[in-house]
């Protein structure tokens, strides 16, 4: 599989992928300083359209979501029901109006494009005074008894101690630098919050499923054996305890 190619993963990933926080989600859309009935939003890098959802849901009624993946696009669709606009592109060239959108979003996809590229893109298409956030909702692992389990198995067995979008490294490191040394935003805030979550065997197994840098790392076989041995440790559990980890970084123009 290659890295950052999501073709293959679009059903597992709108099925057992989870959603943000909403208290979060409320921050936000708090700092874009408009009644969210009229606020017009574009989640680039949207995926099958988790964090979109969350959007409309939040009652937002214009909503776009960019995405560059053919079959990521077709997935957020049907998982949307035909109620937002997915359009094919991405971070680096979206294809739309300048000056034209009180928020942007990016949600677990920030760390793909060309970071530099991407920023210019926002800049064009952000309106003054707007806002973009860049979020994430990576795992605690140590804060659960199974997942530490299956951190160790992943990190001793199949020597994997990096993640490109685990939303705990990478990017994510030095990103306040990054927007606040960029010269397009004002001012950059941090913010998180912790979900608890209980998890089904299927559930576990079909978000591990719907992971693209593990299973570049460790190519068809290895991930094929891996999935075996989260199933066999999983199997002495009756849910596995996630613990979700949203953050983000809100910039303003």
């Amino acid at each position: 599989m290659e890295k950052g190619d999501f073709t293959n993963l679009a059903d597992d990933y709108s099925k057992y992928r989870p959603s943000y926080n909403k208290e979060v989600i409320d921050v936000i859309l708090n700092f874009v300083g408009k009644n969210i009935k009229i606020i017009n939003a574009v989640d680039i890098g949207a995926g099958t359209g988790i964090f979109t959802k969350c959007l409309t849901e939040a009652g937002i009624r214009k909503v776009l979501a960019i995405e560059p993946n053919r079959e990521m696009r077709r997935a957020g669709v049907k998982f949307l029901n035909n109620e937002v606009n997915f359009i094919d592109g991405s971070a680096e060239e979206t294809g739309l109006q300048s000056d034209s959108f009180d928020l942007v979003t990016m949600a677990s996809s920030f760390h793909w494009p060309k970071t530099a590229d991407a920023l210019k893109e926002i800049d064009r298409i952000l309106c003054s005074d707007g806002i973009f956030s860049a979020i994430w909702n990576p795992r605690l692992t140590d804060r659960s008894v199974v997942e530490s389990e299956v951190q160790e198995i992943l990190s001793r067995k199949y020597h994997i101690s990096s993640r490109v979008s685990s939303g705990l490294s990478g990017i994510t490191l030095e990103l306040r630098e990054i927007l606040t040394s960029c010269q397009i935003f004002r001012s950059v805030i941090y913010v998180d919050a912790i979900d608890v979550v209980h998890r089904s065997h299927e559930e576990y197994i079909g978000a591990w499923r719907s992971v693209n840098d593990i299973q570049n790392q460790l190519g068809k076989d290895n991930f094929a054996k891996f999935i075996d041995d989260v199933a066999k440790i999983i199997t002495n559990y009756p849910s596995v305890e996630v613990h979700y980890l949203t953050r983000a970084w809100i910039a303003r123009k």
